[in-house]
């Protein structure tokens, strides 16, 4: 008589309120090193940042954030963060790196600019109660232009299911 044994693990990943805490972190940490070197964040401003990153991220409706100086309508430098649901056991995830400050900021002022993700799991009225949550109330507006530079990707941030890189823009 022949047997065989057959092996089969399972693994549930449920992505938390302490996961998104986690990937915001990460913001935060960019975000401090611009607010510390490059002045016009205050921090109160990192904290909001980052809680609104978390808060999108726990109800995974954050798709990409960039934060920096634009001038003219053109980043001068930036930050992005895009999220990526990988689904994936491990992935790469990487300690906060330094950020490239940038040397000429004469003229530039701070922008922010956020896209989200469709969730179909959340109803109009989930929405709401979850935009009463957040710190910040951003309107709609126009993403300054990318034409003068390019995006860098240095960083890559994981967990439990979600993966976030980071890139940076340098203009030319």
């Amino acid at each position: 008589m022949t047997y065989s044994l057959t092996n089969t693990t399972t693994q549930s990943e449920t992505f938390t309120i302490a996961d998104a805490k986690y990937l915001a972190s990460r913001i935060s940490h960019g975000l401090t090193f611009l607010r510390v070197y490059c002045g016009q964040l205050t921090p109160q401003k990192v904290q909001d940042l980052a809680v609104e990153a978390a808060i999108l991220l726990k109800f995974n409706l954050l798709e990409t954030v960039k934060y920096g100086y634009e001038r003219d309508g053109n980043w001068i430098y930036g930050i992005n963060y895009s999220v990526n649901q990988l689904g994936q056991i491990e992935s790469i995830n990487d300690s906060p790196s330094v950020i490239d400050i940038p040397t000429n900021l004469d003229g530039a002022r701070w922008h922010s600019f956020l896209t989200r993700r469709h969730n179909p799991n959340l109803s109009p009225a989930d929405i709401e109660e979850i935009e009463h949550l957040l710190p910040i109330n951003r309107t709609s507006g126009t993403e300054p232009s990318s034409a003068n530079g390019t995006w860098s990707t240095d960083d890559s941030y994981y967990r439990n299911g979600i993966g976030m890189s980071r890139s940076q823009f340098r203009s030319y």
